[in-house]
């Protein structure tokens, strides 16, 4: 197991620096398409910074590990809004939830749906199609995300008088950028890959079992690029792009859920999942529920450089982490 401890280790640190030159290319590229930093933070920069947790997961289920694929994109989302109190560690002392905007209510609104869908099913006989293969839950799924996509599209629009002026003042000349981002998601295909094989060796030879391996410890590690873009962009005072990419993130992962059931020839993908993924799910919709509330209560309560919200967020998290490893099965 010190062999695959020592390839996760390096799968981490390439998807690391690959996810910071995905973000830097991907900025570019929106401000390049003449993109709002709201719209470029919720769907154009999840793109980049989820890329991690679509090779991963692909991955996954070709190696026929469906635990490890689901387990990796819900835990991913729970751990994304943990991410929030690390927001808000940067941004500075007092809470951050009275400087955001109210628009992430929508945005954090519709990553729940999305959720709830693929709770349903996990829980419902929802009938597949294709000669069984695919569930029409997933596509459910993936038509509810482009759907979301055009209401926060035409959401951004809307509002885009209110937004900040963006600096289209660029690092990186188009073409070079671009040239980046394809190198970057090689290196992030690579790394994905060994990232969860390493991943399959911890989960079978330690007995922690797929599903709590692919929620916890995949999941961090694929979500990465979503610390590091969330963090440069509370750094430069971009609080609205930093959580505005936390949940675009968790809408997209939804959307590659959808994918990789396309990909898992054995039949339909979550019907092939264990049930203890529910919690995740209930987790994360219960630490988005509180996040919508911070925005609408807009608290200035703060505890040391943490918000109240912010440590009741990270509080859920350790909980989450504590009762799925308790339960956690082959």
């Amino acid at each position: 197991m010190l062999t695959a401890g020592l390839q996760f280790v390096g799968g981490v640190i390439l998807v690391i620096l690959a996810g910071v030159t995905l973000t830097k290319s991907a900025d570019t590229l929106g401000k390049t398409l003449g993109l709002s930093a709201g719209w470029a933070g919720v769907l154009i920069l999840p793109m980049a910074t989820s890329l991690p947790e679509l090779v991963s997961s692909v991955r996954a289920v070709l190696i026929l590990a469906p635990d490890l694929a689901v387990g990796n994109l819900f835990g991913s989302n729970l751990f994304n809004i943990t991410i929030i109190a690390i927001v808000d560690l940067v941004q500075g002392k007092g809470s951050l939830f009275y400087r955001l905007r109210d628009g992430h209510a929508l945005t954090a609104s519709l990553s729940i749906v999305l959720l709830a869908i693929a709770g349903l099913g996990l829980l419902l006989p929802f009938p597949a199609i294709f000669g069984g293969r695919i569930g029409l839950d997933t596509l459910l799924l993936m038509g509810c995300y482009l759907a979301a996509a055009k209401l926060i599209t035409s959401y951004e629009r809307r509002s885009l008088a209110d937004n900040e002026t963006e600096n289209h003042s660029e690092a990186l000349h188009p073409k070079r950028a671009l040239f980046h981002f394809i190198i970057a998601a090689g290196v992030i295909l690579v790394a994905g890959t060994y990232l969860t094989d390493a991943s399959d060796v911890i989960a079978l030879e330690s007995g922690l079992g797929r599903t709590f391996v692919g929620s916890i410890f995949l999941a961090i590690a694929t979500s990465l690029p979503e610390v590091v873009t969330t963090s440069t962009a509370a750094r430069l005072g971009k609080l609205d792009m930093a959580v505005g990419n936390i949940f675009g993130a968790n809408m997209y992962n939804m959307f590659i859920l959808g994918i990789i059931d396309i990909a898992y020839f054995p039949g339909a993908l979550l019907k092939a999942s264990s049930f203890e993924h529910l919690l995740t799910i209930l987790m994360c919709v219960i630490l988005t529920s509180l996040v919508i509330t911070g925005l609408i209560n807009r608290s200035k309560k703060a505890i040391g450089l943490f918000g109240f919200d912010s440590l009741i967020i990270a509080f859920g998290y350790l909980i989450a982490v504590a009762v799925l490893f308790y339960i956690r099965t082959g």
